[in-house]
């Protein structure tokens, strides 16, 4: 029986090993079973690092008067707007952003994150499970379409971890772009290269050579994983240089790190060569000064949003893009001595995207934000209903991407059953 490649990929990656390379070294083998661009929607995860407050912006709880004792916020409840279906606090930015994507937009309000530690609320945003060694959701996805490519799963951090399914490649550092992408040259802005053409072939294939012959010599998993890795690493300079096609000719500049995040995915989307990608902005966890800071953080976010939505339009893919907003957990309904707020255990998601169903909010939380219970199957808040978690959007998050069923996703199964969150 012959096994095709992206299964022997799978269950190797069950079985504990990490097989990055493809069967023959080969260049056209590798090019011929590239991600075709644009065969799978790109997954892109936005992290708010440090834990966002959904009161002070999607789930908003304003004061009623100046009198009222130890408010949630200090905003008015007429200061709330709405568009659409959704409800929003008085954030700089968040009237243009609503205006522009409520159709497309679903907010999850009172979702119970189960902790107020940052390590393991981001685990369990990002993979649903407060458990150790479970994949992130981009990891997955990436790991079930082309756990073969070296750029398949970009991450600018957040939790990023890849259980060995797919290799993460971390694009913190773009001014190195070029030197990688082009490591024959002896500047990457001038064509003098270091060794002649057919030099460069011959060593190419004495490498290739030393590799293969390395592989038939070694039977422990370990040293064949790492020799794989080093190999799929070699190749990336050659998917570097694809991406460096698809780049803006500049970087954008403005302070907002999510924005030229969202230009390098893009990019690395439109070339082919990714299926996912993290993307992060830290600073949200606002234990002093909360108002400053957190709403400050809350504009930079929307903005690096909307940023990436106009990148997938700048480079032809808008309507391809599936966007989920999440953070590590939410802020204390109330303010501390250093007029901050703390950890609390309850946050929100957003998401837009195809296949999502917008226009529309599902759960609530009470006036002291704490969750409200829905019913499975219609999600209209029931008080003998369920509490959303984690694991429900992720277990949505699966089965809108198609992979719930897939042997990757069975190895590392979610508890919660499926709600309707995106689909409506």
């Amino acid at each position: 029986m012959t096994m095709k490649r992206r299964n022997f990929l799978q269950l190797a990656a069950l079985s504990g090993l990490s097989v990055a390379a493809p069967f023959s070294l080969s260049r056209k083998v590798l090019a011929d079973d590239s991600l075709p661009a644009l065969d799978s929607p790109f997954y892109v995860t936005v992290h708010a690092s440090g834990g966002w407050d959904p009161t002070s912006f999607c789930d908003p709880k304003g004061r009623i008067n100046d009198e009222q004792e130890n408010p949630v916020n200090m905003y008015y409840v007429d200061d709330i707007k709405q568009m659409g279906n959704h409800i929003y606090a008085p954030v700089a930015g968040a009237p243009a952003f609503f205006e522009k994507y409520y159709k497309e937009l679903v907010v999850i309000n009172g979702v119970d994150m189960a902790t107020n530690s940052h390590d393991g609320g981001t685990r369990n945003a990002w993979s649903g499970t407060l458990m150790e060694g479970y994949p992130s959701f981009a990891a997955l996805v990436a790991g079930v379409h082309a756990p073969e490519k070296p750029m398949s799963y970009l991450t600018n951090g957040g939790y990023d971890y890849s259980a060995g399914l797919v290799s993460p490649t971390r694009v913190g550092n773009t001014a190195a772009l070029s030197r990688l992408a082009k490591p024959h040259l002896i500047d990457p802005n001038k064509e003098d290269r270091f060794h002649t053409e057919a030099t460069e072939a011959r060593i190419r294939a004495l490498r290739d050579k030393r590799l293969t012959d390395r592989m038939a010599k070694t039977t422990l998993p370990r040293y064949q994983q790492a020799m794989n890795m080093l190999w799929t690493v070699r190749q990336g300079s050659n998917e570097l240089k694809l991406l460096q096609e698809f780049l803006p000719a500049t970087l954008d500049n403005s302070g907002n790190p999510l924005k030229k995040q969202a230009q390098l995915a893009m990019a690395a989307y439109k070339a082919g060569l990714a299926v996912s990608a993290n993307l992060t902005l830290g600073g949200f966890d606002t234990h002093s000064n909360h108002d400053t800071n957190q709403f400050a953080r809350l504009t930079m976010l929307l903005e690096g949003v909307d940023f990436l939505m106009e990148e997938a339009i700048l480079q032809g893919v808008a309507g391809k893009v599936i966007v989920l907003i999440g953070s590590d957990f939410g802020r204390t309904p109330g303010y501390n001595d250093g007029n901050g707020k703390d950890h609390w255990s309850v946050s929100s998601f957003m998401a837009m995207g195809p296949g999502i169903v917008g226009n529309r909010v599902v759960g609530a939380s009470t006036a002291s934000h704490k969750p409200l219970t829905v019913n499975p199957e219609t999600l209209a808040l029931d008080e003998n209903g369920i509490r959303i978690t984690p694991g429900h959007i992720n277990t949505a998050l699966r089965a809108l991407a198609g992979i719930d069923n897939d042997i990757l996703a069975a190895h590392y199964p979610l508890k919660e059953g499926l709600l309707p969150i995106f689909t409506g």
